[in-house]
């Protein structure tokens, strides 16, 4: 309620100041500060919902405010709350974007219930079975059978740049040797396996998204360097793996077991990050269990990591 009440006096004073100004940069101000209005508005509706008040609460006395409607949905495991921006015909309509995750309750006790991981679990599964089986172009959906070995260095004129594979009947290893010489880029990939996803060498991901009904191993090389992953999002069937040499930001689902063999301090977490095994109450990683967010599978008050305009 203050923050909100914060923007509203910061906006009255901005629009106050426009009635001494010229006419032409008062023009070009006005748009600026309409513009700026709308963005307030539009956070201003975010914050609103994420506090929890109800659709419209603003919108009598005292504050006769008409947010914009807030629309909610998922990117991967996050929850992503919108509001819009009006635009002029002819012009690109633009949102104010928010990523949030439920955070934990005290000690996160929620995830002492088995009811509720198994809810994570079966929600984390069926979403990025999802994200990886029903790509959208330019991405295609490779099918193949059998192991599969993909080796080499990734680069943005590979095929492995941006690439989606499911490995039927058979387990998968990507052998990555990074770069060498030249700037690293970030590519993404989205790989499925029947059997086991493993891994290993040197890479700079953008976005990893890996479903195997088998094992999942992620490791670095003391020689080659370090895999790092800016979004990942991993489900196994059976157990993950993640040995030292690794660094990633995201959420790593297991049915059994989430494994550190070099210990968890180890491996770089970044925030946002969460990690659970189903059968498991305890989490695998010691961290500060207030900064813990978990995926948008469970009720529970949202907390915001990341905004942006779009």
């Amino acid at each position: 309620m203050p923050l909100v009440l914060g923007i509203l006096l910061a906006v009255t004073l901005l629009l106050t100041s426009l009635l001494q100004m010229p006419g032409g940069v008062r023009r070009v101000a006005k748009h600026r500060a309409q513009k700026q209005q709308q963005i307030y508005d539009a956070e201003s509706a975010l914050i609103a919902y994420l506090e929890g008040f109800p659709e419209g609460y603003f919108r009598g006395e005292p504050w006769n405010m008409n947010l914009p409607k807030v629309e909610r949905s998922r990117l991967g495991p996050w929850a992503d709350l919108s509001a819009n921006l009006s635009a002029p015909p002819g012009e690109a309509l633009q949102h104010i974007h928010v990523l949030a995750g439920v955070a934990c309750d005290c000690g996160c006790n929620m995830l002492k219930s088995h009811k509720l991981r198994r809810e994570i679990y079966e929600g984390f599964r069926q979403q990025l079975n999802r994200e990886i089986t029903m790509v959208r172009p330019p991405l295609a959906l490779e099918i193949k059978s059998g192991n599969r070995r993909l080796m080499g260095r990734a680069s943005a004129g590979s095929s492995a740049n941006f690439q989606a594979l499911w490995v039927q009947e058979g387990d998968l290893l990507l052998d990555l040797d990074g770069y060498g010489n030249s700037a690293p880029q970030a590519f993404s990939g989205r790989y499925m396996a029947d059997g086991s996803i493993d891994v290993r060498g040197s890479a700079d991901f953008d976005t990893l998204r890996l479903y195997a009904r088998g094992p999942i191993h992620l490791r670095g090389s003391l020689l080659r360097g370090s895999i790092k992953i800016r979004w990942l999002e991993a489900f196994s069937e059976d157990r993950i793996e993640i040995s030292r040499g690794v660094e990633f930001a995201g959420v790593a689902i297991a049915r059994h077991e989430i494994a550190f063999p070099n210990g968890a301090r180890k491996v770089g977490v970044r925030y946002p990050s969460f990690v659970m095994a189903a059968e498991s109450a305890n989490l695998p990683l010691e961290l500060d269990q207030d900064s813990v967010l978990v995926p948008d599978f469970i009720p529970g008050d949202l907390k915001p990591f990341e905004w942006s305009l779009k």
